[in-house]
């Protein structure tokens, strides 16, 4: 993943962060006025979304709804495999219900590009973003980077010392963590998926063979595990480095991340318009709104990495420069997470 290296990151930002009072009065350019009009008339837009949390979500439709009155933004969030099998089913039935998708899993937008279920659109905005993450995006503006959150280990600190904890992946090998592990599903998450294929690529499928000597609880999505290190059930889980920063820094949650020395996942999340979209032009102006100033703010102010030039990112968030961050081409993704979910589910028995 050279093409999406952020190692420039890291101070590319230039302005404070505003507060989101008065966002709705916010001064609209003529695109965005026309989009506007015309979404208020289909009244609504349908936002299928396994990038982030529920809560997450939730604060960017309350930023949207804030800003544009009258064009309700529905998030429905669920993991990756899920709502890409919900999308199929519905593409199959004819009878989508989404507008717009986001994902951690870049493939399932090769594979949707590949049945021309998405709709080419290039957002105004697109020209504010980071140039290394709007470079990384669809070359045909089917899709555009949305969103960063290497993927992680995190440790209950009530529970583990910090000269105890893991330092790579492979230290979870450690008979003393049997029983004391938390992982997702690659059957249902997408970043679960490529971080699989990204064990096995670095240290063969013996790495889940020795892991499940150590009985790891298995949930579905990557944030089932760095949910029950927060409340203790677990001691370590592979985590989004964003969501630990959010339960460390913002909820004061006893938890520390882990980068590990091997190298964390950068799994790029995306986001686009579907062709079907029964909203269609609220679909354009929500993406217009994902890569507005305004959602950076939101994104900063929640401890994710913002995605434009022009909003500075939180003291406490970690350069992307500073660690070492591998990635799963879109391409070997899509080849490979079918082969890994098989083998998982043969491996664990789940």
């Amino acid at each position: 993943m050279d093409r999406i290296r952020l190692s420039r990151f890291a101070g590319a930002a230039s302005a404070a962060m505003l507060l989101m009072t008065g966002v709705a009065s916010a001064e609209m350019t003529a695109h965005e006025k026309e989009l506007y009009e015309a979404a208020k008339k289909e009244g609504s837009v349908t936002w299928y979304v396994s990038q982030t949390t529920t809560e997450n979500a939730d604060k960017t439709c309350a930023g949207f709804n804030a800003k544009y009155p009258g064009v309700t933004c529905n998030p429905v969030r669920a993991s990756g495999q899920v709502v890409f099998q919900r999308l199929q089913q519905e593409l199959q039935a004819g009878a989508l219900q989404a507008d717009v998708t986001s994902t951690n899993d870049e493939g399932q937008m090769v594979q949707l590009k590949e049945q021309g279920a998405l709709e080419p659109y290039e957002p105004e905005n697109m020209q504010y973003m980071v140039p290394v993450m709007r470079d990384a995006g669809d070359k045909d503006h089917n899709w555009f980077i949305s969103g960063i959150s290497p993927i992680i280990m995190v440790y209950n600190t009530k529970l583990v010392k910090k000269e105890d904890a893991p330092t790579n992946w492979t230290d979870l090998y450690d008979p003393k963590w049997k029983g004391q592990i938390a992982i997702g599903h690659p059957g249902f998450s997408g970043s679960v998926g490529l971080w699989t294929v990204l064990m096995e690529k670095l240290y063969g499928w013996e790495f889940f063979e020795k892991l499940e000597e150590n009985q790891p609880q298995i949930g579905r999505s990557v944030a089932d595990g760095h949910n029950l290190v927060v409340t203790g059930e677990r001691k370590v889980a592979i985590a989004p480095l964003t969501m630990v920063l959010q339960d460390e820094v913002l909820k004061g949650a006893p938890v520390e991340k882990v980068l590990p020395k091997d190298g964390a996942l950068m799994p790029p999340s995306a986001t686009a318009i579907l062709k079907a979209a029964p909203h269609p032009n609220a679909a354009k102006l929500f993406a217009e709104f994902f890569l507005s100033k305004e959602n950076s703010q939101i994104f900063a102010e929640t401890e994710r990495y913002p995605l434009r030039t022009d909003v500075e990112p939180s003291k406490t968030s970690v350069p992307l420069d500073t660690f070492k961050l591998i990635a799963i081409p879109a391409e070997e993704g899509v080849e490979k997470v079918p082969e890994v979910q098989a083998k998982f589910r043969d491996t664990f028995g789940i």
